[in-house]
């Protein structure tokens, strides 16, 4: 079974009317190739680094050839064109972890996510971070949705070399994982070899 596939837009809405029309034609497309929307949000956190964007759009498909079957079909391309004069924007495609069990329970409360991208300075510290961030990421329920290089830029730019989208259960439970103490020395490790930019936002309720 292929990996799971993210599609990451970013983008400065100009024209809500027109760009309203474009979701309601786009989103019964993208479901025909099984895309889901995991966050459709203006509101997001920078918590590291800049977010040149003020909409950001989160939404996963079963594998990255589905996701390329939306982008490149027929019938998306006047919605694409929609869309493209509503606003301005950046497309991503990324290769995604494979799902975890715990990723497919049936879980009724709010996700909350961190997307990152970033560009390593140093490569020493990935091997101790590796090995200590795992009994601090499973206390919080964190899952590693994405985390790698293998991405498609679609639509204008991006400048990091790598992502990073991590999954927790609740709010609640990112501000105490991201901010607490269980992960502060591996944080700043990482900070320290790094040059990256990171948001936070909510998801949708699942």
């Amino acid at each position: 079974m292929a990996n799971p596939a993210y599609l990451i837009v970013a983008i400065d809405i100009h024209d809500q009317e027109a760009f309203g029309s474009y979701v309601e034609q786009a989103v019964p497309m993208l479901q025909e190739y099984g895309g889901v929307i995991l966050a459709a949000t203006p509101n997001l956190t920078v918590e590291r680094g800049v977010w040149p964007r003020q909409h950001l759009t989160l939404i996963k498909f079963p594998s990255p050839s589905q996701a390329e079957q939306f982008y490149q079909s027929e019938a998306h391309q006047p919605v694409k064109a929609l869309r493209k004069s509503a606003s301005d924007g950046d497309l991503v495609l990324v290769q995604g972890q494979p799902d975890s069990e715990s990723d497919k329970a049936d879980d009724q409360s709010t996700p909350h996510y961190l997307l990152g991208t970033t560009t390593m300075t140093d490569t020493g510290w990935i091997t101790e971070y590796m090995q200590k961030t795992p009994p601090a990421s499973a206390k919080f329920g964190v899952q590693g949705l994405i985390m790698g290089g293998d991405f498609t830029v679609l639509e204008g730019n991006w400048p990091r070399e790598s992502f990073v989208l991590l999954k927790l259960p609740s709010a609640q439970a990112y501000q105490d994982f991201w901010f607490g103490e269980d992960y502060r020395a591996m944080k700043e490790l990482r900070e320290a070899n790094t040059i990256a930019d990171h948001v936070s936002f909510a998801g949708v309720v699942e």
